[in-house]
């Protein structure tokens, strides 16, 4: 599952056929230093051994998430930007959730994300509406004038 080379020898890269679901080890460099070895590319695969690693991550996207939303959600913007803005970042964080961290995270930390997120969904969603009702009532009120 992995390689070590000195530097003495050229490495060579090992690519595997199948499609191994893991999560890569982040570091400074891209470089692990293990005993006197130097090694790239550390992949996770042991769903144990990365769960605390990505609740981590996930958890620090997520409040940055709440963060922004919370932002935008409580701006004075007429023209509707901010609540469109913040659908696309919810769907954005829901996508990269289920392609990359499904497979590490529990159900239950899944079911909590989902369940606030979709309050905020659905709060962006109805003010979205009432601003767009508001702007049309407003158009219409306008033509009448004329």
């Amino acid at each position: 599952m992995y390689q070590v080379a000195n530097k003495k020898y050229e490495s060579k890269e090992v690519t595997f056929s199948d499609k191994i679901y893991g999560f890569p080890m982040a570091s400074s460099k891209k470089i692990f230093t293990i005993g006197k070895y130097k090694v790239k590319n550390i992949i996770i695969i042991n769903t144990k051994l990365a769960h605390p690693l990505i609740s981590k991550k996930v958890s620090k996207e997520y409040q940055k998430l709440v963060a922004t939303l919370m932002e935008l959600l409580t701006s004075d913007d007429d023209s509707g930007e901010c609540f469109k803005e913040a659908l696309n970042r919810i769907e954005k964080f829901r996508q990269e959730i289920k392609n990359k961290y499904r497979h590490f995270l529990k159900q239950k930390e899944l079911e909590e994300m989902s369940s606030q997120l979709k309050a905020f969904q659905r709060e962006a969603n109805m003010r979205f509406i009432e601003l767009q009702t508001a702007w049309y009532e407003m158009s219409l009120q306008q033509g009448k004038g004329k």
